[in-house]
């Protein structure tokens, strides 16, 4: 099968296609024909630190796509999918019993564990659900590690409730336009945080009801403009806006922190989060029932993940240079079929 695989040389191109032998299901796994995956801010973190992996691994979280084979059963571990069946891939492996927090097995589907960024990938039977009948493709690629990553800040942890303002950053980026939605479906008050006037649009358009735009002064001056009562509910994929989501969130807020974009390391001043009772929340990923919960939801809801453009998977270095891109919108996918 063809496969993105890294290459650990320095002096080699990071990632090339090539022919590597198929997966084979292991008993309790499936192996997936994938028609799309999509790339994550994860896949171009890993490729930057690839002299550090095994040769030859494939990355990649997400992907749709039918189900190819099903290897033998596992005693007390019923597969309800099928050889054909169309199937969204959860990309949280072995996450453990404790909903609190993964356990020390865990890890995210593309390393170690071979990921999406190829035409077959092998993963176990109950990482696999069928896809919401409204999704296409590269809409049901592009939702899994965002879409979880969201759903988890915002519901199991942040505890979002409708009627309440939710302040999202990175609104324009796969897990702040899903976080926009995510909100608003659930009745909440959306502010969207971005930069220029095609990001701004968009934000609108996926139902946010107030706009700050980063490009046109300072964050915190802006949310105190919009949302002067003050928010329920802070998200941050940055790492870089503790402070200005803090100052905007009302007594008794809460801010969850999902990422590192702009920034490994935050500041807050300690008065800031004592006086004003303030929950600081870490969120990454989810567990398989927040990835259940999250398919539930989409359903009923019927909104779809906001895909910026579509690659061949023979083009995947031009996919993770639009990662990088300023005027990028949403997720980034492969079309693992050409």
């Amino acid at each position: 099968m063809r496969a993105a695989v890294t290459n650990v040389d320095p002096a080699a191109p990071p990632v090339e296609v090539r022919e590597v032998p198929p997966p084979s299901p292991a008993p309790g796994w499936v192996t997936v024909r994938l028609q799309r995956a999509a790339l994550n801010r994860l896949d171009a973190m890993l490729l930057a630190a690839r002299t550090e992996e095994k040769p030859d691994t494939v990355y990649g979280a997400d992907g749709a796509g039918l189900v190819h084979e099903v290897g033998p059963p596992v005693a007390g571990h019923d597969t309800d999918v099928a050889p054909g069946d169309r199937v969204i891939i959860c990309p949280s492996l072995h996450w453990g019993e404790d909903e609190q927090a993964p356990g020390a097995s865990y890890e995210i589907l593309g390393s170690p564990t071979d990921g999406t960024h190829a035409e077959l990938v092998a993963v176990p039977a109950a990482n696999v659900h069928r896809v919401p009948a409204h999704l296409s493709w590269e809409e049901a690629a592009a939702l899994p590690l965002a879409g979880l990553t969201a759903w988890r800040a915002l519901v199991t942890r942040g505890r979002l409730k409708g009627g309440e303002t939710v302040v999202v950053g990175a609104a324009s980026s796969g897990v702040g336009s899903m976080a926009v939605q995510l909100a608003h479906a659930h009745g909440a008050r959306v502010a969207a945080v971005t930069s220029g006037p095609a990001k701004a649009a968009a934000a609108s358009a996926l139902g946010a009801d107030a706009v700050v735009d980063r490009s046109r002064g300072a964050v915190a001056e802006q949310l105190r403009a919009l949302v002067p009562e003050g928010a329920d509910l802070a998200l941050d994929p940055t790492g870089a806006l503790w402070q200005p989501f803090v100052d905007a969130l009302r007594p008794g807020g809460r801010l969850v922190a999902v990422g590192k974009m702009a920034s490994a390391t935050a500041e807050l001043r300690v008065q800031s989060v004592y006086w004003k009772q303030v929950d600081v929340l870490g969120s990454s990923m989810g567990s398989p029932r927040d990835f259940r919960d999250l398919l539930r939801h989409v359903e009923e809801h019927r909104w779809a993940p906001l895909v910026d453009s579509v690659f061949g998977l023979g083009d995947v270095a031009a996919a993770y240079a639009r990662l990088d891109a300023d005027d990028r919108i949403g997720k980034v996918v492969l079309d693992t079929t050409r």
